[in-house]
């Protein structure tokens, strides 16, 4: 066989109940094998990049680039599927030397295959796998065969973990404006024109794949030039660890709200806006990442700031 381990699953994981792993270890001859071992890993995974300052003795300086990586555990369990537990370094290479002559810890296996059915328990409150630019949520089994004297067999196989289906009873009609309560920014007041813009969109929590109801008013005291308006899915993907924050933008174009080419006063505008399939990067959080969404309408007008109008959804 090509393949000295194979691990089999009935499919994606489910809460709250013993889903079962199988494992295969094939022996295509007789085997010294001190210990077949599995890890059933379910973690959190976020990095961030910093830069960090090194002088040299020359008392010159650098900048290099670091990346933290941490994990947080969601559930771990080691299995002793068939002979003894791992050594320790210096017992391993002891043991390793005794075999040589010999001696040592071990069981001769095969040929023919060795049969471990796993339960991989899922706990009810446990995030549904995906992976991100900076963070990610999986569950794996590690399958290790430890073999005196020879480089040890492993095999990993990821497992899937469906996100819970959300609670939309508290969707609600989302509506903000432009200039928010907090006034025109001063690069508004300088570069921009003095508009205001209203957007509203008929719930703040849709589906993946799915379409809402918009609506875009635009003012302007003056006959307003519009290039364009451009519609923007933004995300936000958040990440902590070990102490450094590090952040990555998802920007997704929407399309175009159809609009006249010059605003004399007043213009509204309906649309469509259709999420797109965003592999599993709902908004969600856990404990040391966070994502959220967006939908931005950006006014393109010639020789001014555009004005930019945001409204925060969940995707679902």
């Amino acid at each position: 066989m090509g393949s000295k381990i194979r691990i089999e699953t009935d499919g994606q994981l489910e809460r709250g109940k013993k889903n079962s792993v199988r494992v295969i270890v094939h022996f295509d001859k007789e085997t010294k094998v001190r210990g077949i071992r599995a890890l059933i890993h379910g973690a959190e995974r976020t990095e961030a990049q910093y830069t960090e300052t090194q002088t040299d003795s020359e008392g010159k300086t650098k900048t290099v680039m670091r990346t933290a990586v941490e994990h947080h555990d969601i559930l771990r369990e080691k299995i002793l599927l068939h002979g003894e537990e791992r050594m320790g370094f210096f017992s391993r290479i002891g043991d390793s030397m005794a075999t040589w002559v010999g001696g040592g810890k071990h069981e001769v296996l095969g040929p023919g295959e060795l049969e471990f059915m796993l339960n991989v328990d899922i706990p009810e409150n446990a995030p549904g796998s995906f992976k991100g630019k900076k963070c990610s949520v999986y569950y794996k089994v590690d399958l290790s065969v430890d073999l005196p004297i020879r480089v040890d067999w492993s095999e990993s196989v990821e497992l899937e973990l469906a996100t819970k289906a959300p609670d939309r009873s508290e969707s609600a009609p989302v509506h903000v404006t432009f200039p928010d309560e907090d006034g025109r920014s001063f690069w508004d007041k300088t570069f921009g024109k003095p508009v205001k813009l209203n957007l509203a969109i008929d719930r703040d929590v849709i589906g993946s794949s799915e379409k809402a109801l918009a609506m875009l008013a635009v003012e302007s005291p003056e006959p307003l030039k519009v290039k364009k308006i451009a519609i923007n899915l933004i995300g936000t993907e958040s990440s902590w660890a070990h102490g450094h924050q590090d952040q990555h933008i998802h920007n997704m174009p929407l399309g175009e709200v159809d609009s006249p080419a010059v605003i004399a006063q007043e213009a509204v505008e309906e649309f469509e806006i259709l999420i797109p399939d965003i592999d599993g990067l709902t908004t969600r959080s856990g404990k040391n990442y966070s994502i959220n969404w967006k939908v931005q309408v950006q006014l393109h007008i010639p020789w001014a700031k555009d004005p930019i109008i945001e409204v925060p959804i969940r995707i679902v």
